[in-house]
C-alpha cells in the first residue's frame, strides 16, 4: 500500500482535493525517485545541487497539500 494511501486511511479523509493533492504529490515523488535512480552517479557538487532541488520540490509540494487541506 502506498504511503499516502495509507495516511488517508488511517486519517479518514473524503476530502477531494486534499486527494487530489496528496495523487499528484506521491507522483512527483515517483518521477523524482524514477528520476534519481536513472542517473549516473554524479560529483558532489552536482549531487548536493540535486538535493536542493528535491529540497525545494517538496516544501512546493507541502505548500500544496496545506492549501487542499484549508
Amino acid at each position: 500500500m502506498r504511503a499516502n494511501s495509507t495516511l488517508r486511511t488511517r486519517l479518514g479523509m473524503d476530502d477531494g482535493g486534499l486527494s487530489a493533492a496528496l495523487d499528484r504529490a506521491e507522483r512527483a515523488i515517483e518521477r523524482i525517485q524514477r528520476s534519481i535512480s536513472s542517473r549516473k552517479p554524479v560529483t558532489e557538487g552536482r549531487d548536493e545541487e540535486l538535493r536542493a532541488k528535491v529540497r525545494e520540490v517538496v516544501e512546493e509540494l507541502d505548500e500544496l497539500i496545506r492549501q487542499a487541506a484549508a
